[in-house]
C-alpha cells in the first residue's frame, strides 16, 4: 500500500443536533461506526493499495524508499538518545513509532510493509508474481541508500565533520551495532535465530498498514499503528529497513562490526526473516481467513 493516510470520510460537525443529547449521542455512535472498518474490507482495500504501489515507477519507487529510512533513523536515534539519558530501553523503545506515521502520512515507501501489502494483491489476482519482487527489490535498494546516507550525515554533522570523538547518542548506536552483530557467536544457530528475530519483527511490523485501515481517522489510524510498532521496537526485535541505518552509523562511530559481520551476520537473515514473518502470518494467513467473508 501507499503508506498515505486517506482523510476521514464524513464530517460530523456539519449536521450535529444542538441542544439534543440523546440525538447528539446517536450522531456520534454513528461516526463510530463509520470509523470502523471490517477485517474483509480491510483485505479488500489493502489489494486495492497493492495495484497502486505497482504503477509506481522504479525511479519513484527508489526516491520514496530512500526517504523513507531517514525517519526511521531519527526515531532510532530518539530512542537511542532518550537511553543515554538514562530511560529504560523498553520505554524509549515505546517513542519510534513516531518516525513511522511520519513517512506514512508522507506517502514513502517501506519494504517491510511491501512484504504484507504486495503478497495481498497477488493473492487477489491484482499483481503478477514478479512485480512483487519487482517491488521489494527497489523498495530495499532505495530504503538501503536512504540508511547509509543519513548515517553519514548524522555521524558528520555530530561529530564537526570527523573532527572529534563520536560521544552520546553515537556511541550509544555503536553498542546497538555491536549487539545486532553478536548473533556470530552463535553459529549456524545465531544466525537461524537472525532470522527468527526478523520474523518475530515483521509479523508487527508489517501489520501497520493493514491496522491503518481499520480507521478512517487519522487519530484512529495513529493510534492502530503505534500498537505493533511500539511493541516490536521495545522489545528489540530485528527490522532490515532501521538496520539498514543502525549498521552504517555505528561502523562509523566506531563498532567492532565490519561490513561482513552486518551482511552475513544480519542483513542478510533479517531481511529473510522479514518477509517470512509479513507473507506467511499476515498476507497468507490472516489475508485467506479474511478473504471470503
Amino acid at each position: 500500500m501507499n503508506h498515505r493516510f486517506e482523510p476521514i470520510a464524513v464530517s460530523v460537525g456539519d449536521n450535529l443536533p444542538a441542544g439534543n443529547p440523546a440525538a447528539l449521542s446517536a450522531a456520534f455512535a454513528d461516526f463510530t461506526t463509520i470509523d470502523s472498518v471490517s477485517p474483509a474490507q480491510i483485505g479488500r482495500e489493502i489489494a486495492e493499495d497493492a495495484v497502486k504501489k505497482d504503477k509506481i515507477s522504479v525511479y519513484h519507487l527508489l526516491i520514496r524508499g530512500f526517504l523513507c529510512t531517514p525517519f526511521l533513523a531519527y526515531a532510532t536515534a530518539l530512542s537511542a538518545l532518550l537511553v543515554t539519558q538514562g530511560w529504560p530501553t523498553a520505554a524509549a523503545g515505546l517513542i519510534f513509532p513516531v518516525g513511522y506515521i511520519m513517512l506514512a502520512t508522507l506517502g514513502l515507501e517501506m519494504a517491510t510493509g511491501s512484504f504484507s501489502v504486495m503478497p495481498i494483491g497477488m493473492y487477489a489476482g491484482r499483481i503478477k508474481p514478479w512485480r512483487v519482487f519487482r517491488n521489494w527489490t527497489w523498495t530495499l535498494l532505495g530504503n538501503l541508500a536512504g540508511g547509509i546516507f543519513f548515517a553519514w550525515l548524522l555521524w558528520f554533522s555530530l561529530t564537526k565533520g570527523g573532527t572529534t570523538a563520536p560521544s552520546g547518542v553515537l556511541i550509544t548506536l555503536a553498542h546497538l551495532a555491536e549487539k545486532k552483530a553478536a548473533y556470530v557467536d552463535f553459529g549456524y544457530l545465531g544466525w537461524l535465530a537472525a532470522v527468527g528475530m526478523g520474523i518475530l519483527c515483521n509479523w508487527l511490523v508489517s501489520l501497520a498498514p493493514i491496522m491503518a485501515k481499520a480507521s478512517r481517522s487519522v487519530s484512529g489510524k495513529v493510534m492502530l499503528i503505534w500498537l505493533p510498532l511500539a511493541t516490536f521496537f521495545a522489545l528489540g526485535f530485528e527490522h532490515t529497513v532501521v538496520n539498514m541505518f543502525v549498521f552504517p552509523v555505528g561502523i562509523l562511530s566506531g563498532a567492532n562490526v565490519s561490513i561482513h559481520d552486518w551482511w552475513i551476520w544480519n542483513q542478510i537473515p533479517v531481511t529473510i526473516g522479514n518477509i517470512i514473518g509479513a507473507l506467511v502470518f499476515n498476507a497468507t494467513l490472516w489475508y485467506c481467513t479474511h478473504r471470503e467473508a
